[in-house]
């Protein structure tokens, strides 16, 4: 999907909606405008492709986890109010780091998510705490706090 000029569409952030975004490349691309310096990554959000102009806190953020192409992060746009000004914050958290079921090429496949693989090796986990623990043990219950938790990290 492309705009007019045959450029992608930007990426806009609602406040106060966590928009989950993949990184489709390692490194931003960095200019100046009349507003200032501007950091653009290409990047896929509900299976459609923008370009997201990051604000500094987000590039920070991506730069200091060593997040690379393939990615994921949940980024929530947050407005905070000191008395009558107000400015715009971003809370930003790794969905994921991009080493799973990744390679470097474009021929990649999609058919297995990380959630998925995260799901499966919570379940074998589960399982492996039901035989150390015995019988009295919910290994789904348990399987699925493991999955929550880790999808939380």
């Amino acid at each position: 999907m492309s705009n007019n000029n045959g450029n992608k569409p930007k990426l806009e952030l609602a406040y106060n909606v966590p928009t989950k975004i993949k990184l489709l490349q390692s490194e931003f691309q960095t200019g100046k405008s009349s507003v200032g310096q501007w950091f653009r990554y290409t990047v896929e959000s509900n299976g459609t492709e923008f370009s997201f102009f990051a604000p500094e806190s987000v590039v920070d953020f991506i730069t200091a986890n060593k997040l690379k192409k393939f990615s994921e992060i949940m980024v929530t746009k947050k407005v905070s109010v000191n008395g009558k000004k107000s400015t715009t914050d971003y809370q930003v958290e790794i969905v994921s780091n991009g080493n799973a079921g990744h390679n470097d090429s474009d021929n990649t496949n999609d058919s297995v998510s990380e959630e998925y693989n995260m799901m499966l090796q919570s379940m074998r986990e589960a399982q492996l705490i039901k035989s150390e623990l015995g019988e009295a043990i919910d290994e789904n219950k348990i399987g699925v706090a493991l999955f929550i938790q880790k999808c939380r990290s």
